[in-house]
């Protein structure tokens, strides 16, 4: 399990991820990807990896043509390299948010909360449960992802890469998506060296705008799990902000 928390107003906001049962503590409690389901729940569908099997195993649940597509990337110029939270700095986080800034940019779209995902994984390096990893190919980095993991799981955050840019040729492209599956199973080496069980892949949405990605996840053979968010609010204080907050909310809708 991972918490991280703030204060606002005085009333503790938490996220914990993958919890077995809810926590007594008083303030709003935001949990992520649930073992349990409550009032108000919403299921999550994601996909998970065995990482108690052997590497020869784990790779031989990949789909050929992904199999095909890591093993030739380790036969092209591509470097791997996977950060735990005792090594990651401040320059490191600037360099993936830029990064990411750039991804969602080639996506049409703008990364509008930079501040607060810069703060957000700060917590996590202090719980030691964040990793960032990324493949270069010729010095350039092409792919990034982040990971928060515990002591059984380990969950993809973010993933981003160049592929969509206007530049990239069809040959550059390969290359990346190749580097991207092959960053995937170094990790999941990684994290299995280290005596966790799953490995998450953040998500596997059936709707058409996330279809390709779920598509994607898939070719590694992972399993399907159902888990579940939700929000609870304990204790006076948290309920009458909660109140005062939804108020404002249909007042101004």
């Amino acid at each position: 399990m991972i918490t991280i928390e703030k204060k606002l107003h005085g009333i503790v906001l938490k996220k914990i991820w993958f919890a077995d049962k809810p926590v007594a503590d008083n303030g709003i409690i935001q949990y992520k990807q649930a073992k349990f389901a409550d009032n108000g729940c919403e299921e999550f569908l994601t996909l998970i990896s065995d990482l108690t099997e052997t590497e020869e195993e784990m790779i031989a649940r990949f789909s050929k043509g992904c199999r095909y597509k890591v093993n030739r990337a380790y036969r092209e110029n591509i470097k791997f390299y996977i950060v735990d939270s005792n090594d990651i700095d401040d320059t490191q986080l600037n360099d993936f948010l830029d990064f990411f800034e750039d991804f969602w940019k080639s996506k049409k779209t703008k990364l509008d909360d930079r501040d607060s995902l810069f703060t957000e994984m700060k917590s996590y390096i202090k719980q030691q449960a964040l990793t960032l990893a990324y493949a270069s190919v010729d010095g350039e980095n092409v792919v990034y992802h982040t990971h928060i993991y515990d002591d059984k799981t380990a969950r993809l955050l973010h993933s981003a890469s160049l592929f969509r840019l206007k530049d990239s040729t069809d040959s550059s492209k390969n290359i990346i998506g190749m580097a991207n599956r092959a960053l995937h199973y170094e990790e999941m080496k990684f994290f299995k060296n280290k005596g966790l069980a799953f490995y998450d892949w953040g998500g596997a949405g059936k709707t058409e705008d996330v279809a390709s990605i779920t598509e994607f996840k898939e070719s590694f053979g992972g399993e399907s799990y159902t888990c579940y968010d939700l929000v609870q609010v304990n204790g006076i204080k948290a309920k009458m902000i909660s109140l005062i907050s939804q108020l404002k909310h249909s007042i101004k809708g």
